[in-house]
């Protein structure tokens, strides 16, 4: 959920300097990046509640979301996501959006993305991180048969992990909009009114995601 117009009017009355001056914090933040920061924190923590609700964390990567304020002339912008250095900024929004398998299942209908035809698994490398991440254990099985036909039982996580990334590029990977559903949970269609009514006067705010390294000080971290 967004902060309220009573909280961001709060950041702004109760550490306010003299009169004249740059509104700023005890910390020496203007007014305005405090209570951004406090959306991009807010924006955070929903983001990271929704991967670890969908399970969807396959390594620490993708919960290491970042967010930074930054101004141009007036205009502030409040950044958020994965700089490209990071591995993340190269498959969050596999998983925000969604893939098509080739015999989709999953992934609703709206994602661009879609699996190769021509392959048949996504690469194994990938699940066995997510076993991995997720501490999933396999358990060895004697073969048994079925029909009259000997079937090969799943007895080791390089088999579990193949067998996985067959479904998933069969199937397709679900779209969890984590991303998403954060953003327009925290930044509703009353922000800009609640930025303007605790500031006390009108002020250009843009919400993107984060394209460069994070290099100012204005930034944090999970």
């Amino acid at each position: 959920m967004s902060i309220s117009q009573a909280q961001a009017k709060a950041i702004a009355d109760g550490f306010l300097e003299t009169l004249g001056e740059e509104k700023t914090t005890t910390e020496g933040l203007p007014v305005i990046e405090a209570i951004l920061l406090k959306y991009g924190a807010d924006f955070q923590k929903q983001a990271i509640d929704n991967l670890n609700a969908n399970n969807s964390i396959a390594s620490g990567n993708i919960a290491d979301i970042r967010f930074q304020v930054t101004k141009f002339g007036t205009i502030y912008t409040l950044s958020m996501g994965y700089p490209k250095s990071e591995p993340a900024s190269k498959y969050w929004d596999f998983v925000n959006q969604g893939v098509k398998g080739t015999k989709n299942i999953k992934a609703d209908n709206k994602t661009p993305y879609a699996f190769k035809s021509n392959k048949k698994s996504i690469p194994i490398s990938v699940v066995e991180g997510w076993l991995k991440y997720n501490k999933l254990k396999t358990v060895a099985v004697k073969k048994y048969s079925k029909l009259g036909v000997e079937l090969k039982a799943i007895d080791s996580k390089k088999s579990l992990a193949a067998a996985i990334a067959r479904s998933i590029h069969t199937k397709g990977l679900r779209s969890t909009r984590y991303f998403d559903k954060a953003r327009d949970s925290v930044f509703g269609a009353d922000f800009q009114k609640i930025m303007n009514a605790a500031l006390g006067f009108d002020v250009e705010i843009k919400i993107t995601q984060i394209v460069n390294e994070i290099k100012d000080g204005n930034n944090d971290r999970k």
